[in-house]
């Protein structure tokens, strides 16, 4: 080897491995640095959101026990039962129980508390008097029921008798599982305390709320961990990580729990990175709405440690790349000198090239994983709301009669098959995107389709449109198809038709055509709505595609039943004219199993105004408000709006000549009667049309 090629070799060697000790060591900090940031995004963004959703739970545990507390059953109770009558301390807790279980106002007060309890997940809802005995519970008719048990001392009830409402967490007396109460005060109608109303949720319950890929815990002022979503932080003590000073003791006496072994991380010069029972933990708190608690995510940093481990192997493998290139390259040197500028050339080349690319990658996975965080907060979020709509519509139906049960059915259907939806939409967030998985089973298809009509009417009713089912000739009565998903797809098709035609009308038509092993089904949605500017060259079944101008939504809607039906078989395809209207078809083949033909009356129109009966009611002529005020009336029984129409009442009971009208319309708000009042404002405002003042 050449003298100068040598020095230049054992320089070029030198410059190396300095250059990648200093570059290795630079690039490993900024990506270390890098992780903590994102890590720390994450972990306060989901704190925030799992604080929205602990407070909301904390919120509606009060909505119920006032709610609870206000019914008129429930004072009627309380009032009776104010106080233990004489010698009854001197009995035992089952014979006080057997007493009281005998009245019939205590079962039926019990049985409604069990029906709420368990739509909403609630462990027990119970009622004490002023002697801190329990009157009656939800559970009063199972072996370990509570009723006639003494809870004498106990904070959550002193404080709800005192100012009307009090919150404690303990360890409940009969199963010994830790639980929020939160209580409220029973009140006569002269606001003097007859008792409390006692709501308990288990923080086994509380824990599955808290999802997520961070731990979550729910700390109380004693620092004690009264939820968690990892097992070995629950009923631990980790008053170290609250704030110098606002460690307070149990008004109850609870245990303030073993301490865990706690350090903050000095050496990362921060105090929000704390060694947990041996492992270093990134530490965010956020307060909760109920300020006798906290909300502190911890993400775990496990990974630093092999990330940098994988650092220094993959700079050590580099470093030695680059010095067997380096020797390769020297031992040619003077006769490849052409070829080795080449080559150095095309490396810097495909570097750059590479490094495009990877930066492109990232830039779509962070988008994708942007798109699938937003749907998965929105499907978490809808499922609170509408369990609570499920569960109150529930408590209807048990006295709804006629047209109202049928509607609450609709409801119940309509719920259910919502949250199947949510469902299809959290997988779809979890990035579970692989084909859709389809199950045919036997399907009654005149009865699916009758679940699709009636959806169809409630979905076409808001914007005032008419909804037609047109069938074309007989059909089989059971075929072999996934129903589930053939439903779901004509439901998004007209959804998404209702939601872009206004004061027109969406049709639904089938078209059946018989083979030797089954038939074919032609389905089609047209409306007569906005329609599509197909012009634009838009990929409308494309996931997050919004080609309408208005109505807005995720653009999921047609990507989701585009993906089912090809899942089925088949295509979804689309005819428009921009101001017209559309057309969406598809076209599946399935077995018959059942080959009995339905026949189905062609081209009936499915009316969306569900018309109310007559009212039953008869009032003078001067009863009535101005045909403004009815007719704003007559819009919000429609719409279920029950505070909307307390404002109405308070804004027209000073008036004399009204008071018939506004006693009765006050008696049918307290029975959630919508229907009824709907139809006193439809029968006013057809009087004041007849005689006009």
């Amino acid at each position: 080897m050449p003298p100068t090629v040598r020095r230049v070799t054992v320089a070029l060697v030198a410059l190396w491995l300095v250059l990648v000790a200093g570059l290795g060591g630079w690039l490993s900090q900024r990506a270390v640095v890098s992780w903590l940031e994102r890590l720390a995004a994450s972990t306060e963004y989901e704190s925030e959101t799992t604080a929205r959703v602990v407070d909301r739970l904390f919120t509606q545990m009060v909505s119920v026990a006032n709610m609870v507390a206000s019914q008129g059953q429930v004072i009627e109770l309380a009032a009776r039962y104010r106080t233990d009558p004489p010698g009854f301390d001197a009995l035992t807790r089952q014979q006080r129980a057997a007493q009281l279980t005998r009245d019939a106002g205590v079962r039926k007060v019990g049985d409604f508390m069990n029906a709420l309890g368990n739509d909403l997940q609630y462990a027990r809802i119970y009622m004490n008097n002023l002697s801190d005995d329990t009157v009656t519970a939800s559970n009063w008719a199972e072996p370990d029921s509570i009723v006639g048990m003494v809870y004498s001392g106990r904070t959550y009830l002193v404080d709800a008798l005192r100012h009307g409402g009090g919150h404690s967490f303990g360890i409940a007396r009969l199963n010994k599982s830790p639980s929020y109460f939160v209580s409220s005060r029973i009140e006569s109608p002269d606001h003097a305390p007859l008792g409390s109303v006692t709501v308990r949720f288990d923080a086994s319950e509380m824990a599955l709320y808290l999802t997520g890929r961070h731990i979550a815990l729910i700390v109380n002022r004693q620092g004690r961990v009264t939820t968690a979503s990892s097992k070995k932080f629950m009923l631990r003590n980790v008053a170290a990580l609250l704030a110098p000073g606002t460690v307070r003791t149990s008004k109850d006496g609870e245990e303030p729990g073993d301490p865990m072994d706690l350090r903050a991380l000095t050496a990362l010069s921060s105090a929000d990175r704390w060694l947990i029972d041996g492992k270093p933990h990134l530490l965010q708190r956020r307060p909760l709405a109920n300020t006798d608690y906290q909300l502190f995510t911890l993400a775990p940093l496990d990974e630093l440690p092999p990330m940098r481990q994988r650092h220094l192997l993959t700079a050590l493998l580099v470093g030695a790349v680059g010095l067997v290139l380096i020797l390769l390259s020297s031992r040619v040197a003077g006769q490849m000198v052409a070829r080795r500028q080449d080559e150095r050339r095309v490396a810097r080349q495909t570097a750059l090239l590479n490094a495009e690319l990877s930066s492109a990658l990232t830039d779509a996975q962070d988008k994708d994983r942007q798109k699938v965080e937003v749907l998965g907060y929105i499907g978490h979020d809808l499922r609170a709301p509408l369990a609570t709509i499920s569960g109150y519509s529930a408590l209807l139906l048990s006295d709804a009669q006629g047209q109202q049960s049928q509607l609450l059915h609709t409801i119940q259907r309509s719920i259910k098959y919502q949250l199947d939806l949510i469902d299809e939409l959290m997988t779809y967030a979890k990035g579970e995107l692989q084909p859709l998985h389809i199950q045919p089973v036997a399907t009654d298809l005149p009865g699916l389709l009758r679940d699709v009509s009636d959806y169809a009417t409630a979905l076409c009713t808001p914007q005032n449109n008419s909804f037609t089912f047109q069938p074309s000739g007989p059909a089989p009565r059971q075929i072999d198809i996934d129903g589930k998903r053939l439903q779901q797809v004509l439901l998004n098709l007209i959804s998404n038709a209702a939601k872009f035609t206004h004061n027109g009308r969406v049709t639904l038509t089938i078209e059946t055509e018989w083979t030797e092993d089954g038939c074919t089904l032609n389905f089609a949605v047209r409306d007569t709505g906005i329609g599509i500017d197909l012009n634009q060259k838009t990929d409308i079944f494309g996931a997050f595609q919004n080609v309408r101008a208005a109505g807005g939504g995720t653009g999921l809607g047609l990507f989701i039943a585009q993906r089912i039906v090809s899942a089925m078989g088949g295509s979804l395809h689309v005819n428009s004219i921009l101001g017209q209207g559309s057309i969406f078809s598809f076209v599946l083949f399935a077995p018959v199993i059942d080959a009995s033909e339905s026949e189905w009356a062609t081209g009936i129109p499915l009316d969306v105004h569900l018309s109310n009966p007559p009212s039953k009611f008869v009032l003078s002529e001067n009863s009535w408000p101005e045909r403004k005020a009815m007719d704003e009336l007559a819009k919000l029984a429609l719409n279920g709006r029950f505070t909307d129409i307390e404002r109405w009442i308070e804004g027209h009971a000073s008036e004399p000549q009204h008071a018939p009208f506004v006693e009765i319309l006050n008696d049918l708000l307290q029975q959630f009667d919508f229907v009824e009042i709907h139809a006193l404002a439809l029968q006013g405002l057809n009087q004041i049309t007849r005689h006009p003042q």
